[in-house]
């Protein structure tokens, strides 16, 4: 079939500048183009100087040699060869982030030459658009915490995450974001068992979406009873669909947050989509992204059949890859419905930016 074959996978490093995130945003894309010349973007998580260092290396001289001759059509065998070659360095990580952004490449052409959106070659839209929940950095400060929540209610946005360790400052963001405002605590695993069980009634009067990434280690939640009226979410650190499914069974997980970058790619989000209803268990994938894992999040969140958000992270307009507004705090975001992906990056952007 025309255009199938990969010729050349190329990872691209950008620094954008970002007030409040250290001076810049330090991104790593891919772009994946067929003999034919048809192009496709992903993009790996990443913000740091070393992370993009590393994942560059891995695309080029790991990845890249297993993809380059191959057939797109191939892209899912592909992926778990690559798994299969690399696992001795760890199941998640620094490998399959990079080769997310390989995976998530190929699928962008694949729907290119089929003339299908993502969306739809994974099961079909269910929305054509999806609320956008403000997820907020981290500040330790309950003013400026709540300063920016008011920033983000101002702007209309459907819900609320905080990323803070603090619970006086959770409370804090939450006495302006109240009910019946979806309201999510990311605490980054900075809590054992004991403190949550300790705090357990402020955690239950916080009346929360879920709370997320609760604990250290998080191995501590496989076997921990539910914690009532606190629903709990993880999964973003993990990179496949088994270790997922195994989280899943824990009796006081409610939600899987499954991050496209960091479980490999597009391939082993589908086998997560396909496991989490029979495990009863609610499906949020998590978007830190600005690039084209944030519009393939999209596409995935779009084919939900219950309510989900897409958190978007505190950006500004300088930071917009594709001139969408795809970073901005809103009420809602439209699902792209162009083929693959639905957009491009604007090159222009990549090579101004490219570190």
């Amino acid at each position: 079939m025309r255009g199938m074959i990969i010729d050349t996978v190329e990872p691209l490093a950008l620094r954008i500048p970002a007030a409040g995130k250290g001076g810049a945003l330090h991104l790593v894309l891919c772009r994946v183009r067929t003999s034919d010349g048809v192009e496709g973007f992903g993009e790996c998580l990443c913000n740091r100087p070393p992370m993009q260092q590393a994942l560059v290396a891995t695309i080029r001289d790991a990845i890249a040699p297993f993809y380059v001759g191959k057939s797109v059509e191939t892209r899912q065998a592909l992926n778990l060869d690559v798994r299969r070659r690399y696992a001795s360095f760890g199941r998640s990580g620094t490998v399959l982030n990079a080769l997310a952004a390989v995976d998530t490449a190929l699928w962008d052409i694949a729907g290119k030459i089929a003339g299908q959106s993502l969306a739809n070659m994974i099961g079909g839209a269910k929305r054509s658009v999806v609320p956008v929940m403000a997820s907020l950095d981290r500040y330790g400060h309950a003013g400026q915490a709540r300063a920016r929540v008011e920033q983000a209610l101002a702007a209309g946005v459907a819900a609320v995450k905080v990323h803070e360790a603090d619970l006086a400052v959770i409370e804090e963001a939450r006495r302006l974001a109240e009910p019946p405002m979806p309201f999510i605590a990311d605490v980054n695993n900075a809590h054992t068992m004991a403190d949550i069980r300790r705090d357990l009634r402020r955690w239950q009067a916080l009346n929360l979406l879920w709370l997320e990434d609760p604990v250290w280690p998080p191995e501590d939640m496989l076997e921990c009873a539910p914690l009532p009226g606190v629903p709990v979410g993880l999964g973003a650190d993990l990179g496949s669909a088994e270790q997922l499914a195994l989280y899943g069974r824990a009796p006081a997980v409610n939600f899987i947050q499954p991050d496209v970058c960091m479980l490999g790619g597009v391939s082993e989000m589908l086998k997560v989509v396909a496991a989490a209803p029979r495990q009863g268990l609610a499906f949020a994938p998590h978007t830190p992204f600005i690039g084209p894992a944030a519009l393939a999040s999209l596409h995935f969140i779009a084919t939900l059949s219950g309510s989900a958000f897409f958190a978007t992270i505190e950006a500004d307009d300088g930071m917009d890859l594709f001139g969408i507004g795809l970073q901005r705090w809103q009420k809602s975001i439209a699902v792209p419905k162009g083929p693959g992906l639905g957009h491009d990056p604007d090159l222009a952007l990549v090579e101004r930016y490219s570190a």
